[in-house]
């Protein structure tokens, strides 16, 4: 019993670290005097401590921890990984761009560290009461790093918005999954991967009623979709990032979306690999509902469980469409530059479901077919924590310098600071997906899992979406560029201002460098999605 424990303690060291670092940030509070004491400094040798952990834990084979709670697979480590990796640089950030000031920074970081350990733990859940605790643990915190600037109106209701509609989400996941529950009879995502399975092969012959478990599943997809802001669930989105100060607005637009991700492709593959390969050997006539993803079935016959997955194909490829087109047409008008990428992130959050449509599709194959549909997925990930986190890091500094969060006070700034101007452009084609950069490749792999799949008509959608973000991204730099500035245009002597260029910089080198060696990512990325998908049932 000691040996399982310690070796189930082992599997979180990462999130132990995280645990010890918001101790030492609140005692250190209350036993140093103010001018020695930085809470800053204690975050980030948390993060920086907790990611070295985490790189040096990584290793191959799937194991449970603590009963079946936590499952440790690389495919969790990743995503874990990624999460600390961009706290640490949300935290070189926060520090450069003095918010949060030293004030309130001991809240600051508490908020923020608590959030990114509910978010750790989300990536490896295992089980739906981890799942729903770790969803409370990421999202509460945010609700009040929202409305961190007080006295501030804004931020006051965008924290009384997220609050309102996050509990909403989180009584409709609760809903679904004891639904769930109550059809598996179990909790535990592999046995109910099982139980699934086992239905299936029963079915018509089960006394069980399949309605249940189907408003389970789309409750719980609301809650989902919720955190990663698809349509209709995107409504909180733009005037929480217009409130929220441009750091708490990255860390939300980023590092919640990867957690979501994260529980989002687990539950797909618990799920979804049980309908891809029950009674693969009975075949049933193609219905005409699911015939725009021809790769379910061969010479018009289809296996028995795998139209579920292909109609959910079409709901979730509908939802990224719309979420997608949605998104990139209300970022077009847009005067502030956090709202536009409140938008922007909306935008990217379709082209992530795009990638989750191409899994659910392939799923219904084979798992072997969907490994690279989740490897595109994890490569888009790694790329998006770059792109995203530069663009607010821009909108941070700039917004010291000039006072202002509106793109027009960005004219003409190329004649003040032409190397901040071209970070800016490199972290614009990124989000547009142009080479020679990660964007470019994470878009084209996504999309590419698309036409393996057979999805066609997303994959034309998907191009199209790219074709109308050039025109919302690039105004951005046309108007740094060759709008002329303001008479009075004058930017303030910052201390940072050599510390702000490293960090731009720091951001832009990967993108370029995944952008033109991206081959042992992606092959780690799959390597990692196979061993998820062959562990999927116990």
């Amino acid at each position: 019993m000691l040996s399982a424990l310690a070796t189930s303690l082992q599997g979180i060291l990462p999130e132990i670290v995280l645990c010890s670092t918001i101790v030492v940030i609140l005692l250190s509070r209350l036993s140093f005097p103010r001018w020695i004491y930085s809470p800053h400094i204690c975050a980030l040798l948390g993060s920086i401590v907790a990611l070295v952990v985490a790189t040096a834990a990584s290793r191959t084979g799937t194991s449970e921890f603590f009963g079946g709670m936590l499952i440790g697979d690389p495919f969790g480590n990743y995503f874990r990984w990624l999460l600390l990796l961009f706290f640490s640089l949300f935290t070189v950030l926060s520090l450069i761009s003095g918010i949060p000031t030293l004030a309130f920074a001991t809240e600051f970081y508490v908020l923020s560290l608590g959030a990114l350990l509910g978010m750790c733990l989300l990536t490896s859940a295992n089980h739906v009461l981890l799942i729903m605790v770790a969803f409370e643990m990421a999202s509460l915190p945010c609700y009040a790093l929202a409305g961190i600037l007080k006295g501030y109106r804004k931020a006051t209701e965008a924290a009384l918005k997220f609050a309102i509609f996050g509990a909403g989400s989180s009584g409709i996941t609760l809903f679904g999954f004891s639904l769930l529950a109550a059809v598996f009879g179990s909790v535990h995502l592999p046995t109910m991967s099982r139980r699934l399975a086992e239905l299936l092969t029963q079915f018509p012959h089960t006394e069980i009623s399949l309605l249940p478990l189907v408003i389970g599943v789309i409750f719980v997809g609301a809650g989902i979709a919720f955190k990663l802001s698809l349509v209709p669930f995107h409504f909180w989105i733009a005037d929480v990032f217009e409130g929220a100060t441009p750091e708490v607005a990255g860390f939300l637009s980023v590092a919640s979306k990867l957690a979501a991700l994260a529980i989002f492709l687990r539950l797909v593959v618990a799920f979804g690999h049980p309908l891809g390969i029950a009674n693969t050997e009975q075949t049933v006539p193609m219905p005409a509902s699911v015939a725009l993803a021809p790769r379910v079935a061969q010479s018009g016959v289809m296996t028995k469980h795998a139209e579920p997955l292909a109609i959910a194909a079409l709901l979730l490829g509908s939802v990224a469409a719309i979420t997608c087109t949605l998104g990139n047409f209300a970022a077009y008008p847009q005067s502030n530059i956090k709202k536009l990428m409140a938008y922007s992130t909306i935008a990217h959050a379709g082209y992530l479901a795009m990638g989750g449509t191409a899994v659910v599709s392939l799923l219904s194959t084979s798992a072997t077919r969907a490994e690279p549909a989740l490897a595109a997925l994890m490569l888009y990930s790694f790329v998006y924590i770059f792109m995203n986190l530069g663009m607010f890091a821009v909108i941070a500094f700039l917004r010291n310098r000039l006072g202002s969060e509106d793109i027009a006070a960005y004219r003409g700034y190329v004649q003040q600071e032409p190397l901040v101007v071209i970070c800016v452009i490199v972290f614009l084609f990124n989000l547009i997906g142009l080479p020679p950069f990660g964007g470019f490749v994470a878009k084209f792999a996504v999309f590419a899992t698309l036409a393996d799949a057979g999805l066609w008509w997303l994959l034309i959608l998907g191009v199209l979406n790219t074709l109308i973000s050039l025109f919302y991204y690039l105004r951005i730099a046309k108007v740094m560029v060759f709008d002329s500035p303001q008479p009075e245009f004058q930017t303030p002597s910052t201390p940072n201002r050599n510390l702000e260029k490293i960090m731009l910089l720091g951001l832009v080198v990967p993108l370029l460098v995944v952008g033109l060696w991206w081959n042992g990512l992606f092959d780690f990325c799959r390597a990692a999605a196979r061993e998820m998908l062959q562990n999927a049932m116990f």
